[in-house]
């Protein structure tokens, strides 16, 4: 049995999706010995090593960290990703000279820290916690566990993994810090120097920067989980039950892009795909097995782009995505094949 080390992007307000991600591991068996996170990912991680993943749960939901729609509100801009490439080169510049004072106060993201994280329950625990972020002061990464930090200064270094260079720049300890996304998003190496399994949960549906191929498992999401700073509860309830739904997809492969549908042997694929084209087929030909092997497949497996060597199953959990979607059938569900291709047929 592998003991598995938990990896957690970093993504700002999408960071949400790493709850549902993180409770329905639990919910199927995981055990932690290491939880490493990076910018909101070290927040999230910092709570589940503490044992307060329904604490943090909570907080998405009535969203504490809804201070950063409010600041941003002030700037008057939405930002993306590519806009913090060029914020970084300027606060990196002004390292060495004289610290200007433009930007966003850092106060609510100390706040949230701080009624959030419990210290003591991070180093007490059986979970080793770990967190990345960039010292622009000593021009380094720093990838921290707990027992790296002296005591009493942990909440200072999981807000320095979080600080985006849309604050103000403020000292900690007399040295400045920037968002550890910069360095790494997902830092895996720090599980496996412990010779640990990684999971990784991500927040992005773009390549990662991080090399991940040691990774176990990789819980990412199949579209984009929207705007860094899109700080909204609505949005991140909807977002939680996805890495919920998703981590069950990866870990037990279920199958579907929009669904999420249980596996049945090919062999029991062909009745299934002929209930749904039987009234189809009807229209068309007396023989209607015949037909539907011979005709409906072969365009089914153009409408759905499939290769030559596809198989029954491949044609199965298309065609049951395209039905369901028509039906507008709920997606956040996990489904067996007979009870979904049921609720297409209204049976």
């Amino acid at each position: 049995m592998p003991k598995y080390g938990l990896v957690l992007e970093g993504g700002g307000a999408r960071g949400s999706y790493e709850v549902g991600a993180y409770l329905a591991l639990v919910e199927m068996g995981f055990k932690f010995d290491a939880i490493v996170g990076t910018s909101i990912g070290a927040l999230n991680a910092a709570l589940f090593a503490g044992g307060d993943a329904y604490k943090c749960l909570k907080a998405w939901r009535s969203l504490d960290l809804e201070f950063f729609n409010k600041n941003i509100a002030i700037s008057n801009k939405k930002f993306k990703e590519e806009d913090f490439i060029e914020i970084i080169k300027n606060k990196v510049k002004e390292v060495g000279r004289k610290i200007t004072d433009i930007g966003i106060s850092p106060k609510p993201l100390f706040d949230v820290v701080e009624s959030l994280v419990d210290e003591d329950k991070i180093r007490n625990s059986e979970v080793s916690y770990g967190l990345c972020t960039v010292n622009l002061s000593d021009f380094k990464i720093e990838k921290l566990f707990a027992e790296d930090i002296e005591e009493g200064k942990l909440k200072n270094y999981i807000i320095a993994s979080c600080y985006l260079p849309i604050f103000k720049m403020y000292p900690l300890d007399g040295k400045y810090y920037l968002d550890g996304g910069f360095a790494s998003q997902a830092p895996i190496d720090m599980v496996t120097g412990k010779n640990l399994t990684p999971i990784v949960i991500r927040l992005r549906n773009t390549p990662s920067r991080d090399n991940l191929k040691d990774a176990k498992y990789i819980i990412s999401p199949k579209k984009s989980l929207g705007g860094l700073m899109d700080f909204d509860p609505d949005k991140s309830y909807k977002i939680i039950r996805l890495g919920y739904f998703d981590a069950y997809k990866e870990i037990e492969g279920l199958k579907g892009d929009d669904y999420y549908i249980r596996q049945i042997p090919e062999e029991d694929s062909l009745k299934y795909i002929y209930q749904l084209l039987k009234n189809e087929a009807k229209k068309n030909n007396s023989l209607i097995m015949k037909y539907v092997v011979e005709k409906l497949i072969p365009d089914l497996a153009d409408e759905f782009n499939l290769k030559d060597f596809y198989d029954y199953r491949d044609i199965l959990y298309k065609l049951l995505e395209r039905e369901a979607k028509k039906k507008r059938i709920e997606e956040l569900r996990i489904y067996d094949v007979e009870e979904l291709v049921g609720e297409i047929l209204n049976e």
